[in-house]
């Protein structure tokens, strides 16, 4: 079988040779064109895109296996529930409400999270038991479901493989039976290590941020929490080198980020049931402090 390189990989998608200097911008609007506006980002397909819903589930899906094997979640049937219950209500109101989300919490000390194709949702114990609000852990969970609906995940994942001249297997093999794309995984020192290497650009940081704000209003939490959230990343960011963040190296915290997200603010109106905390929130960080010790 032969590899897919880049000029192949344009070519895929109806690019001339002439086109191979400009890759990296056109491959930037491939998969997602969103308007520039002051409002809620408004995601639309390009006609270039021939990832279809189905290929990023099922691509989502290999890497959550892999990643599942190498890091097993939390089986708590509190937590289970409590962070399915919040995710459900952000992806309803997301631009992609359709896709088979889910989410796991892994026990691990590392501040990160995933947003995989497909909808598959990772947060890890060092990021999240840092919080102070539910709204706070509500815009984690809608900022990586805006990844989703941006397409983000999807875009980096692809290139990361054409780079490597793997693209055509891992796409011919997506809705096989075999161990190809386990196997191209392995090959790349396994799913983490992928996952960890991705580096979204700040306009897609940007856009899953105003894309998770309007979710989160239309939910019922109040947006404010992306500042609480932004304030934590920094604090993480500030910490020795030891203790970085590795979800500030894929997901980069800028100042840009937190004025979009006062901007949005200014310009919305907040309802006074808009939740901040909850019982249940406190109940679920009590639930996290009695799992063992994170590795």
């Amino acid at each position: 079988m032969t590899e897919l390189n880049r000029r192949e990989l344009l070519g895929r998608f109806g690019l001339g040779a002439s086109t191979i200097f400009a890759a990296p911008l056109l491959m930037n609007s491939i998969f997602t064109v969103c308007e520039a506006s002051a409002e809620e980002p408004h995601v639309t397909v390009s006609p270039l895109n021939m990832i279809t819903d189905e290929d990023g589930i099922a691509l989502g899906k290999q890497f959550s296996a892999q990643l599942e094997k190498e890091q097993p979640p939390v089986s708590n049937a509190f937590i289970d529930r409590y962070l399915s219950g919040l995710m459900v209500k952000l992806a309803a109101q997301c631009q992609r409400p359709k896709l088979p989300y889910s989410i796991k919490l892994i026990n691990r000390s590392i501040p990160s999270a995933y947003s995989l194709p497909g909808g598959f949702l990772y947060v890890y114990r060092g990021l999240v038991q840092s919080m102070s609000s539910e709204c706070e852990l509500a815009a984690l969970l809608a900022h990586l479901i805006g990844h989703v609906a941006g397409r983000h995940a999807d875009t980096e994942l692809l290139m990361y493989f054409a780079d490597r001249h793997t693209l055509k297997p891992l796409m011919d093999n997506l809705d096989k039976q075999n161990h190809v794309i386990e196997e191209l995984i392995l090959r790349f020192g396994g799913a983490a290590s992928i996952l960890s290497s991705l580096r979204f650009k700040p306009k897609d940081e940007e856009e899953a941020d105003l894309l998770g704000f309007y979710e989160m209003l239309r939910a019922g939490w109040n947006p404010n929490g992306f500042l609480k959230l932004f304030a934590d990343l920094g604090n993480l960011n500030n910490s020795p080198a030891g203790a970085v963040s590795t979800f500030l190296s894929s997901h980069p915290l800028t100042p840009e980020r937190a004025d979009a997200i006062r901007r949005e603010l200014a310009g919305v109106h907040i309802p006074s049931a808009a939740i901040t905390d909850s019982v249940r929130y406190q109940q679920f960080k009590s639930a996290m402090g009695r799992l063992p010790n994170p590795v």
